[in-house]
C-alpha cells in the first residue's frame, strides 16, 4: 500500500480555476504593455502561488507526520520521498527550458545557468543588482524550491508543541526583515526576492493547512464566509493603499502579510466549495485545465516570448500601441498554452505515471 505522502492526490477544481487566474496576473503583467504592466497584477499571481504551496506542502507533510509519529514510516525516508516527488514534478521541464534557451544562444540564460540550474535565480539576481528579464520570473521557483528544501525538517522534526509557535515566528521573521532592509536601505531586490522576505506568505498557506485539518468545514456556513470575507477584503484594499506608498515607508512591511491572508480566504473558500455563479465558474472545464497546466505555461511562457519577438518586429506588432500589445498578448498567450498542453502530455504525465510505479 501506497503511503499518504505517496498516493496521488484528488484535484480540487476551484483551486485550479483559482491558479489559472493567478496565471492570467502574471501574464498580464509581462505580456500587456506598459499600462498593464503598472498595475502590478503579477505579484498578486506570484503571491497566490506561495500560498498554495504553503498550504498544500503543509497539508502533505502533516499527513506524513501522522505516520512518523506513529512509526510506520522513518522520518528520513519521509523526507527523501517528499523531496524526489517535489524534483521530479519540477525539474524536468524547468531544465528543459532552461538547457533549451541556454542552446539558443539567449546570454543572459547561458551568463547564469550554473545559478537558475540550482535554483538560486533569486541569489544571482541579488548579486548582479538588476533584474533580467529572460530569467528574472525564475526568482519564484528557486524560493519555492528553498521552502520545499527546509519546510519538511521544520514539519517533521518539530516537536508538535512548537509547531504553532514556530508558525507564528515565521509570521514575525519577515516583517523584522523587512523593516531591516529599510532603515538599512537595502536594494529592493534583497527585500523582495528571496525566501526570508517571502516566508510569512508561505507560513499563512501553512497555517491555512493546520485549520482545514482540525477543522475541514469551518469555513461553509455562510455567515462564517460572510464576515471573514470582510475581512479577507479589508486586508487586500489595504495591501493596495500600502502599495501606492514609498517603499521606504515602515509600514509597508505589512503588505505581503495582508495579500496572504486575504488569499488564504480565497483557497479556504475553494477547498470546501464556492457555490452559486463564482462555483461554477472556477470549476469551468477550460479555466481548471488551465490552472492544471499552469506551470508549464509559467516556465516556457519568455522563451516563446523571446523566439517570438523578430516575428512581431517583422510584421509591425512590436511596438507599445494598444492594437501589437493586443495581438502579442493574444498570440504568445495561446502559444504558450498550446506548448504547455503538449508538454503535459508528453513529458509531465509520462514522468508522473512513471514515478506511481516506481512508488508502488
Amino acid at each position: 500500500m501506497m503511503s499518504t505522502a505517496t498516493a496521488p492526490k484528488k484535484r480540487q477544481p476551484q483551486l485550479d480555476g483559482l491558479r489559472a487566474l493567478a496565471l492570467v496576473f502574471v501574464l498580464i503583467h509581462h505580456f500587456g504593455g506598459p499600462f498593464l504592466n503598472h498595475l502590478n497584477l503579477g505579484p498578486f499571481g506570484v503571491r497566490f502561488f506561495f500560498v498554495v504551496s504553503g498550504f498544500l506542502i503543509t497539508r502533505i507533510l502533516l499527513k506524513t507526520r501522522d505516520q512518523v509519529d506513529a512509526g510506520t514510516v522513518a522520518w528520513g525516508s519521509a523526507v527523501l520521498n517528499f523531496q524526489a516527488r517535489r524534483l521530479t514534478r519540477t525539474l524536468p521541464i524547468y531544465w528543459l527550458c532552461l538547457l533549451l534557451a541556454a542552446a539558443l544562444g539567449i546570454p543572459p540564460v547561458r551568463e547564469s545557468l550554473l545559478w537558475t540550474l540550482t535554483f538560486l535565480t533569486n541569489f544571482y539576481i541579488s548579486h548582479i543588482g538588476y533584474f533580467p528579464a529572460t530569467i528574472s520570473h525564475f526568482w519564484t521557483l528557486a524560493v519555492q524550491e528553498q521552502f520545499y528544501f527546509f519546510w519538511p525538517f521544520f514539519i517533521l522534526l518539530l516537536p508538535r508543541s512548537w509547531l504553532r509557535p514556530g508558525l507564528a515566528a515565521l509570521m514575525l521573521i519577515p516583517l523584522i526583515f523587512r523593516y531591516w532592509c529599510i532603515t538599512t536601505e537595502a536594494s529592493y531586490l534583497v527585500r523582495w526576492f528571496n525566501l526570508l522576505g517571502n516566508l510569512d506568505t508561505f507560513a499563512m498557506g501553512a497555517v491555512l493547512a493546520f485549520v482545514s485539518l482540525k477543522q475541514p468545514g469551518l469555513i461553509e456556513q455562510r455567515t462564517t464566509r460572510l464576515w471573514t470575507g470582510g475581512i479577507a477584503l479589508g486586508a487586500v484594499l489595504v495591501a493596495l493603499y500600502l502599495r501606492s506608498l514609498p517603499a521606504d515607508q515602515p509600514i509597508t512591511i505589512f503588505i505581503e502579510l495582508l495579500e496572504s491572508a486575504s488569499m488564504g480566504w480565497l483557497i479556504a473558500c475553494s477547498v470546501t466549495g464556492f457555490h452559486g455563479a463564482i462555483g461554477r465558474a472556477l470549476s469551468w472545464s477550460p479555466l481548471t485545465y488551465l490552472g492544471q497546466i499552469s506551470y508549464g505555461i509559467y516556465i516556457y511562457h519568455v522563451l516563446i516570448s523571446i523566439l517570438l519577438k523578430p516575428v512581431f518586429d517583422h510584421f509591425g506588432f512590436g511596438g507599445l500601441d494598444t492594437a501589437a500589445i493586443a495581438v502579442r498578448f493574444g498570440v504568445l498567450t495561446g502559444v504558450a498554452i498550446v506548448v504547455a498542453h503538449l508538454s503535459w502530455e508528453y513529458i509531465e504525465q509520462p514522468i508522473f505515471k512513471f514515478r506511481e510505479r516506481f512508488s508502488r
